[in-house]
């Protein structure tokens, strides 16, 4: 495996790119990854970067000071060649969001200024087109924001022990947090303004700065955000940028730092550790818990990182979803060998395969808020009996009805972290038969029908399962799967309980579909039509959506003038739509008069606040008619949320 670049720490690159003349970033500007083309080669801790004439060096996995990183020019560190090399080890907005699963001793403190590691499956990024996340009505941001360091709040640990979800409890704002949400809102309202195609390094510079003021202030979801905005201006004009998701990333900046106390003065929602996200996790002891196993999950991110995780529940006290991973730096070998192997659990001599299809009692367990469980020196655990999910007590999981499931699953999907399990649902399907791309047709209990699909293009061996189950029509199946909040019909399963397959006796009829194979089924998949896609669920707001993207890339002056699309959007019956619209072009073509009866551009606060009011308002819309869609499809009641 190719060995993983060195990562550069963002407040270094700043004070970098702010020190180099104007003339240098010019350059930077004109050409940000052509450091791309450059020959890279590592000996152990040491890269170097032969750039034809001259020769960087880097020293050490995470560079944080100048000394680490130098060059052969005489410009160094001032040149061009150090900056671009620089620049392409800029850390991503993952690197800040999550941490790798725990390993044998928990994490019980937070240390100050320690870098996260990579995101894992659990929490969820956006995954939709549209600008961002929805939020609650009333809020001028997306869901998640403002906060103290996580695991840090004494409100969290007693909703902890109180039942209730920690994520949503209330988290302390200090003013080293103020200030770094006012520095990233700053950044991120002049990002806005400018667009991400007229920022260059100077504008670069200023996220970055915002991103090491947010990590030394511990709020690792902010940090993330800037990070992930920071690379909107150097990767631009290349294929590696997507403009839906620059506008999200810019979303989650503007509603975060907001909520943390960032930009114009007024009122806004507390903070909570959801806000704050989840850096380096704390893990606190919830006693003793006895676990169902429910099924296993390979994990491989796109930065390096690869494991499995165990799905398992808890039912004392009401059903409450936990998760045992092993994910650490690797490629997608190390799924496979993790699944076989022992867990670092209580010295359990259980493997994820075996606990995935058993049981298991704890003592002394160590838990974070977002529901991952990690064994230390003090924690004991033993085999126990598992259970069937056809019998109590697990069959109750089943026994909601799947519009619900989904509705509460697209949501949890929605916000920035949520709980494990939160985005699962408990289905009962039946195999109708055809087969395509590595999706199978089912039918619920409610007689819709359905998509079993794989997670992308390179979840190959869940598509195998899948066409294996496509060729048993009639086959009845019990999912645990995950839904695609934008592709109604569409589930992502997890695991299937399938007594109808011939499996071996060990998996006692369930199949984690992404780590095991299924036996060939030695037939032809009938052909069957796929079931026709929901009408769209888009009453106009796509319209909405593309200004706001086009003022994300090409700024202020990208704001549409007349009021056609307003019209429009009130003929659709979307009269906050058109309010909305009317605030953003309105603040984006504001001019004010100087004392000398010059005309100039005010501050962009009033633009970026319009522009994340219109964004919130459109993430909620989507959601609630995917909620819709969803519930037309499952052929279930809708009950909006609250």
């Amino acid at each position: 495996m190719t060995a993983e670049r060195p990562r550069i720490d963002p407040g270094l690159l700043a004070e970098l790119l702010e020190a180099a003349p104007g003339r240098v970033r010019r350059k930077l500007d004109a050409a940000p990854r052509a450091a791309e083309e450059w020959d890279w080669s590592s000996d152990g801790p040491v890269w170097t970067v032969g750039t034809g004439s001259e020769t960087v060096t880097l020293i050490g996995p995470r560079i944080t000071e100048a000394s680490q990183a130098v060059c052969t020019c005489l410009l160094a560190p001032r040149c061009l060649h150090l900056l671009s090399v620089a620049g392409l080890l800029a850390p991503t907005g993952d690197d800040d969001a999550d941490g790798p699963e725990p390993g044998p001793e928990p994490e019980r403190s937070e240390p100050p200024g320690e870098p996260a590691g990579d995101r894992a499956a659990g929490a969820v990024p956006p995954r939709d087109g549209e600008p961002g996340p929805p939020a609650p009505a009333g809020r001028p941001g997306g869901a998640g924001g403002p906060a103290a360091p996580a695991g840090r709040s004494g409100a969290a640990e007693t909703a902890r022990a109180s039942g209730d979800d920690p994520l949503t409890a209330p988290a302390a704002v200090d003013g080293d947090a103020r200030a770094a949400a006012a520095l990233a809102w700053a950044a991120g309202a002049r990002t806005l303004a400018a667009g991400v195609r007229a920022a260059g390094s100077s504008q670069r510079s200023e996220l970055l700065r915002a991103a090491a003021t947010a990590r030394a202030a511990r709020l690792p979801r902010l940090a993330a955000a800037c990070t992930a905005v920071a690379a909107g201006p150097r990767d631009h004009a290349t294929p590696a940028f997507a403009l839906a998701e620059y506008t999200a990333a810019l979303t989650g900046l503007l509603d975060t730092s907001w909520r943390l106390g960032g930009g114009p003065e007024g009122p806004r929602p507390a903070p909570t550790l959801a806000d704050v996200g989840i850096g380096r996790r704390s893990y606190t002891e919830v006693g003793s818990l006895r676990l169902y196993g429910l099924g296993c999950e390979r994990v491989v991110t796109a930065s390096g990182y690869a494991g499995v995780v165990t799905h398992a529940v808890s039912l004392a006290g009401g059903a409450r979803l936990w998760r045992i991973g092993d994910v650490a730096p690797g490629g997608p070998d190390r799924a496979a060998a993790v699944y076989g192997a022992g867990i670092a659990f209580g010295r359990s001599a259980l493997s994820h395969r075996d606990l995935g299809r058993s049981g298991m009692v704890a003592q002394r367990v160590a838990a974070s808020a977002d529901g991952r469980l990690s064994g230390g020196s003090a924690t004991t655990a033993a085999v126990s009996a598992g259970c069937a999910w056809d019998e109590e007590p697990l069959a109750g999981l089943w026994g909601r009805p799947l519009a619900d499931q989904v509705a509460a699953a697209v949501a949890a999907q929605a916000a920035p972290v949520h709980r494990t399990g939160d985005d699962l649902v408990f289905a009962d399907l039946t195999v109708t038969g055809e087969a395509e791309g590595g999706t199978a047709v089912v039918e619920a209990a409610t007689g819709a029908p359905l998509v079993l699909g794989p997670d992308g293009a390179q979840d190959l061996l869940r598509a195998r399962n899948l066409l294996r189950l496509a060729a048993e029509p009639g086959l009845a199946l019990r999912a645990v799967a995950r839904p695609v909040p934008e592709r109604p019909g569409f589930l992502v399963p997890v695991a299937v309980h399938a007594p109808g397959l011939p499996l071996p006796a060990a998996w006692k009829g369930r199949v984690n579909l992404s780590l095991d194979t299924l036996p060939s089924a030695g037939s032809a998949v009938p052909s069957r039509p796929r079931p026709t896609e929901p009408p769209g669920v888009d009453p106009g707001l796509g319209a909405l959506t593309r200004v706001l993207a086009r003022i994300a890339e090409a700024g202020r002056e990208a704001a549409p003038d007349g009021s056609a699309l307003p019209a429009r959007l009130r003929g659709h019956h979307l009269p906050t739509a058109a309010d909305v619209l009317g605030e953003v072009v309105g603040a984006a073509r504001e001019r004010r008069r100087t004392a000398t009866g010059e005309s100039v551009v005010p501050p962009p606060d009033r633009l970026a606040r319009a522009w994340l009011a219109a964004t919130t308002y459109l993430g909620a819309a989507h959601r609630h008619l995917r909620v819709l869609a969803w519930a037309e499809r499952v052929g279930g009641p809708h009950r909006p949320a609250a």
